[in-house]
C-alpha cells in the first residue's frame, strides 16, 4: 500500500473500496450515514442518531470520494439510536414519524463535515463526487420524553453543502450523455464509459469579473452533456484544488480506479508521487532512442484506423440504403410495404411494374399490376398484426376477374401477398399463415398465396444459387401457396448417417448417376441448400463416377441426418 494519496471514501460501494484496496490505495472507508428503513407504523415515530463514520484526522486526507447515488438501506435497529456514554447533558435525538420511512442522515452529516473539508480545501487536494438528485432534507430535533418528545425546532440541510464550487440548476434526469470534446486524454476516458451513464442534475456555468465584464470562469471545465446541450457533468480546476462532478454509474468501481491510476495524477502530481516521480522522463527531450519515430508511426496507424472506420461506416449506410427493402417487407404496412415490395419485384427482374397509387384515372382495387409474356399479374399487398381473414385471401379474385373481362381475355393472374404478424419476429410467426380452407379455395379459384417471409428468404435462395430469377419469377403464376424450391428436380435418397460434422454423409443410390462436381440439393424443413460433390466413395475406394450403391460424399457444405438429398433431372 502507497502511503500517498490518502483517500477518504464516503458511501463507496464495497465493491468500489475493496478494488482500490486491492490496487494499493491507502483508504479510509468512511461514511455520511446509510439511509435507515425505520419500518414506522401509523402514528409512530422513531428515534434517530447520525450513522455517520469520518476518520478523527479527517483534515489531513488528500481526496475525499463521495458516491451520493449509492442509497443502501439498512434496517431501524433500536440499540444503535441511544446514547450510551454520555458525557454531556444533550438529550436530543431526530425524530422520525410516520407516514415517513426512510430516514436520510446524509444532510446533517454532510453539514457536520464542513470543518474538516475546509481543512482539506487549504491544500492540494481532489474532491470527486458521484451525483444524485439535489435534495433539502428538513431534520426534527427533540429531547426524549418518552412517548411524548420534547420539540427543540427544526433543521433544512442539503447533502452537497460541503460540495465547494458546486454549481447546480435543477434537478433533471436522463440517460443521453455526450462526451465534450477538446479535453485531451480525459474525453477519451470518459467516452469509453458513456453509454453507461445517468445523470440526475444539470449545471450551470459560472463567470467572473475581468476587465469590468463578467466573463465565463476558466477553471470550470463542462466534460459531459445532454441531448439538449445542458451540462451534467464538470470539473473546477485549479493548481491546487479539482472537484470532479460525475455522472451516475450503476457500477463505478473500474471507472474510478481507471481514473485514478490515468487522469487524477496528471491534473495534480503533487497528489500521486510514487506514479508521477518518474513522469519527467516521458518529455520530449528524454526521449529513448526511436521513441519520437515510434509514436509517429502510431498516430499514423491510429489515423489510418480511423479513416478505415469511417469510410467502412459509409459503406454500411450506403448497404443499409440500398438493402433495407428487405426489412421493410418484413415490418412495414401501407404504401411503404407496397413501395417495398416493388422494389423486391424490380430486384426479382420484373419490368413493367405500376404501382396502382400512382395512377390517376380507373378504380384502384389492387396494389400492384405488373404486365408480362404470361399476361397480366394483379397483386394485393396487405400488412396486418394477424393472420388473413377468408375475405381479405379472397379478394384478389374478384379484382382479377374483372380486370380479365376489361382485357376480354382470360391471360389474368390473382396474388395476395401477406406480412402477417408484423410486430413479431419474422421467424416465430405461423408459417404459413393461411388455414386449409384458404389453401383450398386459392386451388380452385386459381389465384396465389404468398408471405413476405418468402419473399426474404427467397432473395438469399437466390443469391445462393439455390433457384434463378427466371424460375422465382415463374412461380409467381402458379395457384395455391407458393413455394420457391430448385425446378425440374428428383429425389436421389434421405441422408443416413453423416461423420465429421456433417461434412461426409452417407446415402444409397440405385439408377441415378453421381460424379465428382456435381451439384445436389439439400432439403430440411422445406429449406434448400446447394452442395458440390467433393470426393465419392464406395467400399472405402475413391470413385469419380457411380450409379449404384451405398455411398459416402463429401460435400462443400455440412449437412444433417434425415436431410433429403435432390438432383437436377437431365435433359
Amino acid at each position: 500500500m502507497n502511503e500517498k494519496p490518502q483517500i477518504l471514501t464516503l458511501n463507496l460501494t464495497d465493491k468500489s473500496n475493496s478494488l482500490l484496496v486491492e490496487k494499493g490505495f491507502n483508504l479510509y472507508q468512511g461514511s455520511l450515514g446509510k439511509l435507515v428503513d425505520t419500518k414506522n407504523e401509523k402514528y409512530g415515530f422513531k428515534y434517530h442518531l447520525l450513522n455517520n463514520d469520518f476518520p478523527p484526522n479527517a483534515h489531513e486526507y488528500d481526496i475525499v470520494i463521495v458516491d451520493f447515488s449509492n442509497e443502501e438501506t439498512i434496517d431501524y435497529v433500536k440499540s444503535d439510536n441511544q446514547r450510551g456514554k454520555n458525557k454531556t447533558e444533550n438529550n436530543s435525538y431526530l425524530i422520525c414519524k410516520y407516514p415517513q420511512t426512510i430516514f436520510d442522515p446524509r444532510g446533517l452529516s454532510s453539514h457536520a463535515f464542513l470543518r474538516e473539508i475546509r481543512e482539506i480545501l487549504k491544500k492540494e487536494c481532489q474532491i470527486i463526487v458521484f451525483q444524485n438528485k439535489n435534495v433539502d432534507i428538513e431534520y426534527k430535533i427533540v429531547e426524549e420524553n418518552g412517548d411524548r418528545p420534547i420539540s427543540k425546532g427544526s433543521q433544512v440541510a442539503n447533502f452537497y453543502e460541503f460540495i465547494p464550487n458546486f454549481y447546480f440548476q435543477q434537478n433533471k434526469f436522463g440517460k443521453e450523455t455526450v462526451v465534450i470534446t477538446n479535453n485531451g486524454e480525459l474525453t477519451s476516458f470518459l467516452e469509453k464509459y458513456n453509454k453507461d451513464f445517468t445523470y440526475e442534475n444539470t449545471f450551470f456555468h459560472p463567470t467572473i469579473w475581468e476587465n469590468d465584464e463578467k466573463v465565463p470562469d476558466p477553471r470550470f471545465y463542462p466534460i459531459i452533456q445532454n441531448s439538449n446541450n445542458e451540462i451534467v457533468s464538470y470539473i473546477y480546476l485549479t493548481d491546487k484544488v479539482g472537484v470532479f462532478i460525475f455522472p451516475v454509474l450503476e457500477d463505478n468501481s473500474l471507472f474510478l480506479l481507471d481514473f485514478l491510476e490515468t487522469i487524477a495524477p496528471s491534473l495534480h502530481p503533487n497528489i500521486f508521487p510514487y506514479s508521477t516521480q518518474n513522469k519527467w522522463t516521458e518529455k520530449i527531450e528524454y526521449a529513448l532512442p526511436n521513441q519520437e519515430r515510434l509514436l509517429e508511426e502510431k498516430k499514423k496507424i491510429e489515423q489510418d484506423f480511423k479513416n478505415a472506420i469511417e469510410t467502412k461506416n459509409i459503406e454500411i449506410i450506403s448497404n443499409y440504403n440500398k438493402y433495407s427493402f428487405l426489412h421493410k417487407i418484413l415490418t412495414e404496412t401501407g404504401n411503404e410495404l407496397v413501395s417495398a415490395v416493388i422494389q423486391f419485384l424490380e430486384w426479382l427482374g420484373f419490368e413493367k411494374i405500376v404501382d396502382m397509387d400512382t395512377q390517376t384515372e380507373g378504380i384502384k382495387e389492387e396494389d400492384i399490376q405488373i404486365e408480362t409474356d404470361n399476361g397480366l399479374l394483379v397483386i394485393e399487398v396487405k400488412g396486418i398484426g394477424g393472420t388473413s381473414k377468408d375475405a381479405e385471401c379472397s379478394q384478389i379474385s374478384k379484382i382479377k376477374y374483372r380486370r380479365a373481362k376489361e382485357r376480354g381475355k382470360f391471360d389474368v393472374y390473382g396474388l395476395y401477398i401477406v406480412n402477417h404478424q408484423r410486430h413479431i419476429p419474422a421467424k416465430n410467426r405461423e408459417n404459413p399463415p393461411f388455414t386449409k380452407k384458404q389453401l383450398e379455395d386459392s386451388l380452385n379459384e386459381e389465384r396465389g398465396l404468398l408471405t413476405t417471409w418468402s419473399l426474404f428468404n427467397l432473395y438469399f435462395d437466390i443469391q445462393n444459387g439455390v433457384i434463378s430469377k427466371k424460375e422465382a419469377r415463374n412461380v409467381m403464376f402458379n395457384y395455391g401457396l407458393l413455394e420457391f424450391k430448385p425446378q425440374d428436380i428428383k429425389i436421389v435418397d434421405s441422408i443416413k448417417e453423416v461423420f465429421l460434422k456433417g461434412e461426409v454423409f452417407i446415402i444409397n443410390i440405385n439408377g441415378t448417376t453421381l460424379k465428382t462436381g456435381d451439384t445436389l440439393y439439400i432439403e430440411k424443413n422445406n429449406k434448400f441448400r446447394k452442395i458440390t460433390i467433393l470426393e465419392i466413395k464406395l467400399n472405402d475406394k475413391i470413385v469419380t463416377e457411380i450409379s449404384k450403391g451405398e455411398i459416402g460424399i463429401k460435400g462443400n457444405i455440412r449437412v444433417s441426418k434425415n436431410s433429403t438429398v435432390w438432383i437436377k433431372n437431365l435433359p
